[in-house]
């Protein structure tokens, strides 16, 4: 994710020395940047897995999880691949240095370093990360509802099936298709029907936990990533967002729309099924919901489809 205007950068500094940590934490300090610290590289990749970084500082040599090895891991990993890392060692051997880079890391800084070689360099990276986030983020993102779009839904569905396989813990996924909404830009205007996308991309983000993701999946169709989910919170998580919508009123030169909404839901651990069927278990759950009179959320459970709930079969909306 994109650093906010105005928000410190966060930079990981790996390294088994205390007085080297706290050396570098020295010369930059008057950097806008927040230092975070581990002592070794097992550490370190755990910190880098679940905190936001934006560069690391790391030691190449190390007892436990040395600098080859952690960059490995880094690079590995969805979550942390993006993330640039600089090498500060003692090491000045061609080989070394060729090695590190070659395995991806942006920099090799040999000790004793220079205080304003370490902030120079350290700008660059970050200048870096900053045009390379900037340029992904606009890959990723529905240029209307500002939420991913289907490149972004296709990495993240797969970075969190891999992430609760490796947890064996269930993820969920919701699709939500708007009901009728052809008519509404038939009779409103497109306009109108885009300004109803915006509202409905904010009420889908104010419905879910932080960590799932939100995407546009095309026209006025979204899903929802939801990892480590069973399937009574996706339920939840869909009914709240079906209501959500139906209290919805937006305001036209002809008076308000009302707009409602039909769910498709379904959940699993990974080792049970794959990132494709879950997608094709919820649209058919969706199709179901939108067969059996619309505004309501249907469930796919191990293949059998039902509503959410057995008095809802939709209101025929």
């Amino acid at each position: 994710m994109r650093c906010p205007p105005g928000t410190d950068r966060r930079i990981l500094v790996i390294d088994e020395s205390r007085v080297s940590r706290s050396l570098v934490r020295e010369h930059l300090q008057e950097e806008s940047v927040v230092i975070v610290e581990a002592e070794n590289g097992r550490d370190g990749m755990a910190l880098a897995s679940r905190e936001r970084l934006d560069l690391i500082l790391m030691d190449l040599s190390m007892p436990i999880g040395d600098g080859f090895e952690t960059i490995r891991q880094l690079k590995d990993d969805p979550r942390t691949r993006a993330i640039p890392v600089i090498f500060l060692s003692a090491e000045s051997a061609s080989a070394a240095k060729a090695k590190g880079l070659d395995l991806g890391a942006v920099d090799f800084i040999s000790r004793p370093f220079d205080p304003v070689e370490l902030k120079a360099r350290v700008r660059a990276a970050l200048r870096t990360k900053s045009l390379q986030d900037a340029l992904e983020e606009q890959a990723h993102l529905d240029g209307l509802t500002g939420l991913g779009n289907r490149l972004a839904l296709e990495e993240r569905l797969l970075a969190d099936w891999n992430l609760c396989n490796r947890r064996d813990t269930p993820i969920s996924l919701l699709i939500a298709d708007l009901d009728r909404f052809k008519a509404v830009n038939d009779q409103h205007g497109h306009a109108a029907g885009d300004a109803i996308l915006q509202q409905i991309a904010s009420v889908l983000r104010d419905s879910v936990r932080d960590g799932d993701f939100v995407a546009r999946y095309g026209g006025e169709e979204f899903v929802v990533v939801a990892p480590d989910c069973d399937l009574g919170g996706a339920i939840s998580m869909g009914e709240r967002f079906r209501s959500a919508v139906g209290a919805m009123r937006t305001p036209t030169k002809s008076g308000h729309i009302v707009i409602t909404t039909s769910v498709g839901v379904c959940s699993c651990r990974p080792m049970e099924s794959s990132p494709g069927e879950l997608l094709g278990h919820a649209d058919s759950a969706l199709y179901q919901a939108k067969s059996a009179g619309r505004d309501s959320v249907w469930v796919n459970d191990r293949g059998i489809i039902r509503a959410s709930s057995p008095s809802r079969h939709g209101d025929g909306a």
